[in-house]
């Protein structure tokens, strides 16, 4: 049987689609934002994706990304190259919505891979490089489930129900929520610091390793960066 991602060109890589929307210099905190934002989107058009939910085998069913579901992971997900094929590891424990989210992070960081070297963090946004990879992987995600003319279609003619809106877009209430504030149909969710702590560095390893670590919440309340999941 036909997969959802050979339906597009047996002969292209959306993987290799996605990466050369990417420039190979260092990008802003807004840049990569942008193009975070086009990638969401293209990979979309590719599998000819037009309304919700978005289904996870646009990125499952590449041939180079392999899924891995444990109880054992001490984080919502991670990545990393096995010598042949992507793997992306999902927390079991966490709900489905979650990961769905979760997984679209870490493909985020797959499609970055090449060019990490250039995520040198924003001095303007008060970033560092660690802080802005996760910050964009999560507009990624947010972007690809959640996309801004859909939501703004279905805030404004269908319901403005975060409850409603999360069960039609297959996402967290928290992940609804933010994302409709973010695109300005609400008032801004309450993001203090001091109740969304960034990782410690021991849950990231980097380029020598190939691996890419999503950061775990014990309790469904406890937001992670830039969007809450």
């Amino acid at each position: 049987m036909t997969t959802i991602t050979e339906q597009v060109n047996r002969d292209q890589s959306v993987l290799k689609i996605l990466r050369s929307l990417m420039p190979a210099r260092v990008l802003t905190y807004h840049e990569a934002l942008q193009r975070a934002e086009l990638q969401a989107s293209r990979l979309l058009a590719l599998h000819q994706i037009t309304e919700a939910a978005v289904p996870i085998e646009i990125v499952t069913d590449q041939p180079c990304i392999r899924l891995k579901r444990s109880y054992d992971l001490p984080a919502s997900g991670s990545a990393h190259w096995n010598g042949t094929d992507w793997v992306i590891t999902l927390n079991a424990a966490e709900y489905e919505p979650r990961q769905r989210f979760s997984l679209l992070h870490e493909y985020k960081h797959i499609i970055d891979h090449p060019t990490r070297h250039l995520i040198h963090g924003d001095g303007r946004a008060k970033m560092t490089a660690g802080q802005m990879a996760e910050k964009v992987a999560d507009y990624f995600a947010a972007c690809v489930l959640m996309p801004k003319s859909w939501v703004k279609t279905a805030f404004c003619s269908e319901t403005q129900s975060i409850e409603q809106l999360a069960t039609k877009f297959h996402v967290s209430p928290k992940a609804m929520s933010y994302r409709i504030s973010q695109l300005g149909l609400i008032e801004p969710a309450d993001r203090c610091s001091r109740n969304n702590p960034q990782p410690p560095s021991s849950t990231r390893t980097w380029p020598s390793q190939r691996r890419y670590l999503r950061a775990f919440s014990t309790t469904r309340s406890r937001p992670h960066t830039g969007v809450l999941t």
